[in-house]
């Protein structure tokens, strides 16, 4: 059963790296020999459960392994699943905004919360790949938290769409 999920994924971020290569080429953004700029993707981490931190480092092995993402990951510890994880974080001098930031609530490990949110400005505000690289990035996730959690993006909750306006303004997100 763990060989055929770990398959799964591999299948879907193969299948999300051709996505992205196909459409920076399409967009004349790449040489066809080369792969496209890597999405800069900021997980958060808020779990503390065993089960729950070992399906987080599950998902972020499984996303470097793309090579789709210039993956950073921060765990920090929250009182509430709604609590601003990077309230007390700033964000480095000279470090580029990140694209997407992926946030695993803390409710993930009691049962509260079982939605993984997207962070991203809104689709009609990203380009081609980074879409792409969403699609792919959410499909990795329903599948690592698979019965646990899906992801949701600010298409389909006002949560995510919420925090994206937080950190678009605060420069976390770009």
């Amino acid at each position: 059963m763990k060989r055929r999920c770990i398959a799964m994924l591999a299948i879907a971020a193969l299948i999300g790296l051709c996505i992205t290569g196909a459409v920076s080429w399409g967009q004349g953004g790449a040489d066809p020999g080369t792969l496209p700029q890597p999405v800069r993707l900021f997980l958060v981490d808020e779990t503390k459960t065993f089960a729950s931190t070992m399906r987080v480092g599950a998902l972020a092995k499984v996303v470097r392994g793309t090579q789709m993402f210039d993956l950073s990951v921060k765990l920090v510890d929250v009182v509430s699943s709604y609590a601003d994880p990077l309230e007390a974080e700033t964000i480095e001098e000279g470090t580029s905004p990140f694209q997407i930031i992926l946030i695993v609530p803390r409710g993930i490990d009691d049962g509260s919360v079982n939605q993984i949110w997207l962070v991203t400005r809104s689709f009609e505000e990203i380009a081609l790949p980074v879409r792409a690289a969403i699609g792919a990035l959410s499909t990795i996730v329903d599948q690592v938290f698979q019965g646990v959690a899906e992801s949701i993006d600010v298409s389909e909750d006002l949560w995510p769409a919420l925090a994206a306006a937080l950190y678009c303004s605060q420069g976390w997100l770009q």
